[in-house]
C-alpha cells in the first residue's frame, strides 16, 4: 500500500507542477482521493470511495486510472485480506483499467474462486499449478505497466513455491521420501511442450537435481533436506528475476 501510495501522491505533485488544469479539475481530484485513502478503512469509507471513482475515473487516463485502482485495492485488503471480490472488482471497473491489469485481476479472480490451496492441502493438479505459472509468465513479458509486472511477479514465485516444495498437506515427497511421480512426469512433459519459457528452465534445472539424488530425499539426514530447501528456495526466487528479464 505504501508503494502505490507514493505513486499517488508522485501523481498528484506532477499535476500541480504541470499546472494542470481542465474542466475535469484532475488535481483537486486526485488531492480529494487521496486524502480519503488515508482515512482508517471501515465499510462506510469503502463504499464513499468506490462512489468517488464510480464518478471520477472516467477522466483520468489509464496508466492514473491503474493507480488508483490498485491504490483502492491495496485500501481493501488493509481492512480484510478477504475483502477485495475480484470478480465484482474486475466488473465494476474494467472499462477504466489497462488490458494488462484487467488479465491481472482475472488471475486473482480465478484463484480467488478456485484456490490452489486450503486448509495447506492442494487443490489444484501439479499440471493445473503450471498452467497457472505459465499464463502469469506470459503477463509479466507482455504487461505494459510496471504495477503490473511487479504483482504478477509475486503470484508467479507462488506458484513456482508451490511447484517446487508443496504444501504441508501435499508434499511433494512422499512419506519414504520419494519425489511425487505425478509432478515428475508433468514438470518433465511441460518443459519439453513449453521449452523456451522461464518456468520450464526452471523445472528443467529442479528434474535435473532431483535426477542427482536419485529422486529421493532422506528426511533424517540434515545436509540433504537444508540442500533441498536451500535449490528450491533458490530457483523460486530467480524464476522471479528471469522472467523479467
Amino acid at each position: 500500500m505504501k508503494k502505490v501510495f507514493c505513486v499517488l501522491l508522485c501523481t498528484l505533485l506532477l499535476f500541480v507542477g504541470a499546472g494542470c488544469a481542465s474542466s475535469a479539475n484532475l488535481p483537486e481530484i486526485m488531492s480529494e482521493y487521496v486524502t480519503m485513502l488515508q482515512e482508517p478503512a471501515n465499510p462506510e469509507s469503502i463504499a464513499e470511495i468506490g462512489a468517488f471513482l464510480d464518478q471520477n475515473l472516467r477522466v483520468f487516463e489509464t496508466e492514473h486510472a491503474n493507480q488508483m485502482l490498485v491504490a483502492f485495492e491495496d485500501y481493501l485488503f488493509a481492512f480484510d485480506q478477504n475483502s477485495p471480490d475480484y470478480r465484482a472488482f474486475l466488473e465494476r471497473y474494467k472499462q477504466y483499467m489497462s488490458e494488462d491489469l484487467a488479465a491481472l485481476y482475472d488471475i486473482k479472480a480465478q484463484e480467488q474462486e478456485h484456490p490452489a490451496v486450503i486448509d495447506h492441502v492442494l487443490q489444484k493438479s501439479w499440471e493445473e499449478l503450471s498452467q497457472r505459472a505459465h499464463s502469469l509468465e506470459i503477463l509479466i513479458t507482455t504487461a505494459d505497466h510496471q504495477i503490473v509486472r511487479e504483482e504478477a511477479v509475486r503470484i508467479f514465485e507462488y506458484y513456482i513455491r508451490l511447484m517446487l516444495i508443496g504444501v504441508s498437506g501435499t508434499p511433494i515427497f512422499d512419506s519414504d521420501g520419494r519425489f511425487n511421480e505425478s509432478a515428475q512426469n508433468t514438470y518433465v512433459a511441460f518443459s519439453r511442450q513449453y521449452a523456451d519459457t522461464t518456468v520450464a528452465e526452471v523445472l528443467r534445472e529442479f528434474i535435473a537435481y532431483l535426477g542427482s539424488i536419485d529422486f529421493r530425499i532422506d528426511f533424517e539426514n540434515m545436509e540433504e533436506t537444508t540442500a533441498f530447501s536451500d535449490i528450491s528456495s533458490r530457483l523460486v526466487s530467480e524464476a522471479g528475476k528471469r522472467v523479467l528479464q
